[in-house]
């Protein structure tokens, strides 16, 4: 078995060194082939950080957490493919918790929960907490007909015939909504584990207004577009 670990990162200079480091440690009790790639678009130090630690550095040309998400799935070699978020709020060293589902057959993907574990104080904005994910995740499954807690989770797990299923094409943030809807286009099994959240250690690319609508418009015009 081959595990690919992907992180899109922009100037995560400050904690893209500790992700990679967590992740191999973590992977280190299977007996498998680990696959690290950095999908980058920095001005900072991240590229050369995660280099020097192993990791393939795919460079993006265009900007998005989508993008980076896409591409880095697009050189994966493995057969179980992570999506971890490298600003270190994220916990690499629960990976196994992901994987041992998807090797197991008893889901094709696995999303983290972080609603049902601790999160520290600060790691979550109070208006992303309590409004923005609690809504949006409500959307997409009144729409979709989904039973999700937290789909805008940064931590995510899927098999490679699962992604060899989905048509993923968004660049934004949307792109987590998008692997969810697809997901069930594709009649995949998905499931859940709770995860606990930590404060970031570098400044949120999030822009809440505008990713908050992004997530909206795509799951409203994706539920039209299936009634069509």
């Amino acid at each position: 078995m081959k595990v690919s670990i992907v992180f899109p990162a922009r100037n995560e200079e400050l904690t893209i060194e500790r992700c990679i480091v967590k992740a191999r440690e973590a992977l280190h009790r299977y007996t498998c082939e680990v696959e690290i790639l950095v999908c980058d678009s920095s001005t900072d130090s991240t590229p050369q950080s995660a280099r020097n630690l192993g990791a393939v550095v795919i460079c993006c040309s265009t900007l998005g957490y989508g993008y980076a998400c896409r591409k880095g799935l697009e050189h994966c070699s493995g057969d179980v493919m992570v999506l971890c978020d490298a600003d270190g709020t994220y916990p690499l060293g629960e990976l196994q918790s992901f994987i041992d589902p998807l090797t197991s057959g008893e889901a094709d993907m696995v999303l983290g929960n972080r609603f049902a574990s601790s999160m520290e104080h600060g790691a979550m904005p109070w208006h992303h907490k309590y409004i923005g994910n609690p809504f949006l995740t409500k959307v997409l499954n009144l729409l979709f007909g989904m039973d999700i807690n937290d789909a805008h989770c940064g931590m995510r797990a899927l098999t490679r015939g699962a992604y060899e299923k989905m048509n993923l094409k968004c660049d934004g943030m949307e792109f987590a909504s998008e692997m969810l809807v697809e997901a069930k286009r594709c009649g995949l099994t998905i499931g859940q584990v709770p995860i606990p959240y930590f404060s970031r250690g570098s400044p949120s690319h999030l822009n809440s207004l505008s990713d908050g609508w992004r997530h909206f418009w795509f799951l409203l015009s994706s539920w039209v577009r299936s009634h069509e």
